[in-house]
């Protein structure tokens, strides 16, 4: 049975600069944000100042993540997954917010029968940064630049490895009323690889304070 998987772009420097801009922009407007709302209010104690729902604290963050769970298989194949998509937001304002969001997804593939059964374990994971803006609650609009580094089999039963960017654009819903929630997504990935997969990217997750 041939499992091989859309072969992916070797890996290159210039992915990790991309990354490393958006953070670093990132890391910028969260210092100069901070430093603006210190300037703007009267002076106080350390630790009220700290914790004040008008300026920095930790009161802007958020958490988010996902656990996927999948098993399949058909003829001689089998195959099991699990994943995790932690994510970290940072509200620059009450609606807009900004972060990072990484996936690690292993896979368990077995492909055969008897003696002649051959065993993978597969490791994929991405790195990327985010940005979302609640439109009209519960509803808000998601993008996401992405550098995803995949594992795959060929038809030889060789493995191989390469990567990819993803940019993803789209929206989703999430759950009001209390500090925990859920979400789901729907996003598109603009970059097109000239691969066979479907570009729609489905995501159920879990929040925290957002």
């Amino acid at each position: 049975m041939n499992l091989q998987l859309s072969k992916l772009q070797g890996f290159k420097a210039s992915n990790i600069l991309k990354v490393s801009t958006f953070l670093l922009v990132f890391l910028i407007g969260f210092s100069f944000n901070a430093d603006a709302q210190r300037q703007t209010r009267t002076s106080k104690d350390k630790v009220e100042d700290y914790f004040d729902e008008g300026g920095f604290g930790p009161h802007r963050l958020w958490y988010g993540g996902g656990i996927g769970l999948n098993f399949g298989g058909g003829g001689n194949s089998s195959q099991f997954n699990f994943s995790l998509s932690p994510m970290v937001g940072y509200k620059l304002t009450e609606k807009f917010s900004v972060g990072p969001r990484a996936e690690l997804d292993y896979a368990h593939i077995r492909v055969g029968s008897g003696a002649s059964r051959e065993k993978y374990n597969l490791l994929n994971y991405a790195i990327g940064g985010f940005a979302r803006y609640k439109v009209i609650n519960p509803f808000f609009a998601h993008v996401e630049y992405q550098i995803e580094s995949r594992a795959g089999v060929d038809s030889i039963g060789e493995t191989f490895r390469g990567s990819r960017d993803n940019f993803f654009v789209g929206g989703g819903y999430g759950s009001s009323g209390g500090l925990i929630g859920y979400e789901i997504s729907i996003l598109w990935n603009v970059i097109d690889d000239g691969s066979s997969d479907i570009p729609l990217d489905y995501r159920i997750a879990f929040t925290y304070n957002f």
